[in-house]
């Protein structure tokens, strides 16, 4: 199944234009800065904005002119929108209800799977920002849509608590088999979350595609702080780190060798050839290196660059310390 777009959207001074598709079997990072358009092309998806010129099309079937409630698409908003006089357990029951027949989940069931069973008859004014985030996935969860869009759903959580909630989404996609698109501008969560990626800058597209190649493409890069470019890595080719994910490696992060190393503490070594060396605006160099995991990242100095002697062609080291990932 596929969700193939092409919208363009007028609001103001403002025109957004996106044309995409991705497959909807996994999780698809929308990315980009503050103000890229990224919360305006969710309300265009759910059906809150709509658009004279608009193709949405879900698994073929063609939903632009549908209402919201059925298209399919369910939505997250940042700030949770529980209705604040009804309980946990009600405000899960009432989304229970436009749940197509046959599709229900119990709400013990759920509640239970998001670690809120204890919570369910509280007053959602008395929750903290992760159980209202936690509340509010569940609810998406038993409406049982075909498709879900989560804005910023880390927004409300702290940095362990952001971590912790990725491992969640991750869950909850995998359990309930839900094709999901996540809104962030964080690239470790981009790149711990998505199978594929929908970049915006200036309310317009500039890259998409799978992961791991569309985050190699020069326009996403230049959506980067110089300090976070860097490269996806599967998990499977480092030390330390299990399972079949990614994580994101920055150039800062990565050490180059001329030659291979031996006796050092870095727990990931990684030979390659150079493949390109770009300098940057501050005068440090970017050089590309391609290993068995991959093209990977370095930043270095123009000092390091001539007494490592590299150019193009020429045989090196990539060194990733553990604790780094």
């Amino acid at each position: 199944m596929t969700l193939d777009v092409d919208v363009e959207l007028v609001l103001g001074k403002f025109r957004l234009t996106a044309e995409f598709r991705t497959a909807a079997d996994g999780i698809t990072v929308l990315f980009g800065p503050s103000g890229s358009g990224k919360s305006s092309l969710l309300s265009v998806l759910a059906g809150l904005k709509r658009p004279k010129n608009c193709r949405i099309t879900l698994g073929g079937r063609s939903v632009e002119g549908l209402a919201p409630h059925l298209r399919g698409i369910g939505l997250v908003f940042q700030d949770a929108k529980l209705f604040p006089h009804l309980t946990v357990r009600q405000n899960i029951a009432y989304a229970s209800k436009r749940a197509p027949a046959g599709s229900r989940h119990s709400i013990e069931e759920v509640a239970g799977f998001f670690d809120i069973a204890t919570q369910l008859n509280r007053p959602v004014a008395h929750l903290s920002g992760g159980e209202k985030s936690r509340a509010a996935l569940a609810r998406a969860v038993v409406s049982a849509p075909d498709f879900l869009l989560l804005d910023e759903p880390f927004a409300a959580l702290d940095g362990t608590r952001r971590r912790a909630f990725v491992e969640v989404l991750l869950e909850m996609h995998h359990v309930y088999r839900l094709p999901m698109m996540v809104v962030t501008h964080d690239i470790d969560e981009a790149a711990g979350l998505a199978s594929y990626l929908v970049a915006l800058k200036d309310w317009s597209v500039v890259a998409a595609g799978p992961f791991e190649e569309a985050s190699r493409a020069p326009q996403f890069q230049s959506l980067l702080d110089v300090r976070d470019m860097g490269a996806a890595v599967k998990t499977s080719s480092l030390r330390s780190l299990s399972g079949g994910r990614q994580v994101w490696v920055r150039a800062d992060q990565l050490l180059l060798a001329a030659e291979e190393p031996r006796a050092v503490s870095a727990r990931n070594v990684m030979a390659g050839e150079v493949r390109k060396i770009t300098a940057g605006a501050d005068g440090s160099l970017m050089v590309e290196l391609l290993t068995q995991s991959g093209p990977l990242l370095s930043r270095i100095t123009q000092e390091a660059a001539n007494d490592l002697d590299l150019a193009p062609g020429k045989r090196a080291w990539a060194l990733v310390k553990a604790h780094a990932l």
